[in-house]
């Protein structure tokens, strides 16, 4: 996380506006590992980075949009992956996988940071509500396209199984087009906490609609990007909230 806030000290720092963020970092992790903050690394990856980045950058967003009197939007790129997370809790997964509990799963662990993601956004949209900031906050799903994302899994099964459905697979441009949409379209002017697929609002897993499990995911995640957190730590869910211990990376 050491990065992201030098990111934003860096950018805060040019005195500029900020209208649009547009997260989509993406990484799907073959092999097990944990980032240095002691965080799975595809979870790390592809959710924890986006929500301190965002945080840190909320305010900034309130203030352009403010100051300018035009809508901010923060869109987060998911993936309709993030329904193949179902019937456990997220963040005791997450605690358990970290800790070398249960065997690590490379899709089950992507499709927990997408859900984290469509959690992320609903939570998010909340706060904004409550913030009365005229920025609005939404998730898509930008198809299936071949990107760099899958680079551990390069290889001959994994180009044959892209070759086979390749009339399947969207362009990148195609791919972008619902992001286009939804961070720029004046129909999506005020519509917030919302997933889209194919430039239309779709509806998320049950698990992703749940407005209990974002509350969670983002105190959880409030916990462990809080700069008094050191390297190799988790936060570990238990039945009275969460609890910071040290783990071997």
């Amino acid at each position: 996380m050491a990065s992201v806030r030098r990111f934003v000290q860096r950018f805060l720092g040019l005195g500029i506006p900020l209208n649009l963020l547009i997260n989509n970092a993406g990484k799907y992790a073959d092999r097990f590992a944990v980032s240095e903050d002691g965080v799975e690394m595809t979870f790390a990856t592809n959710y924890l980075g986006h929500f301190l980045l965002t945080r840190l950058l909320l305010e900034k967003m309130a203030e352009t949009a403010r100051a300018t009197g035009v809508e901010g939007r923060i869109v987060n790129v998911s993936s309709t992956i993030h329904s193949w997370f179902s019937g456990e809790d997220a963040v005791a997964y997450l605690d358990r996988v970290t800790r070398r509990k249960i065997p690590y799963d490379p899709t089950r662990a992507y499709a927990l940071s997408k859900l984290a993601n469509v959690l992320h956004t609903r939570a998010l949209a909340e706060r904004l509500r409550e913030m009365n900031a005229n920025v609005t906050a939404n998730c898509v799903h930008p198809g299936i396209v071949r990107t760099r994302l899958i680079r551990d899994r390069d290889g001959l099964i994994t180009n044959t199984v892209f070759f086979l459905a390749s009339k399947l697979l969207k362009t990148i441009p195609q791919a972008a087009a619902t992001t286009c949409y939804v961070a720029v379209h004046p129909a999506v002017a005020g519509v917030s906490g919302k997933y889209f697929a194919d430039c239309n609002e779709a509806a998320p897993s049950r698990l992703g609609a749940s407005g209990d499990e974002a509350s969670r995911l983002w105190t959880f995640s409030d916990a462990i990007t809080a700069e008094k957190v050191q390297k190799t730590s988790v936060v570990r869910a238990t039945a009275g909230g969460f609890q910071l211990q040290q783990v071997q990376c």
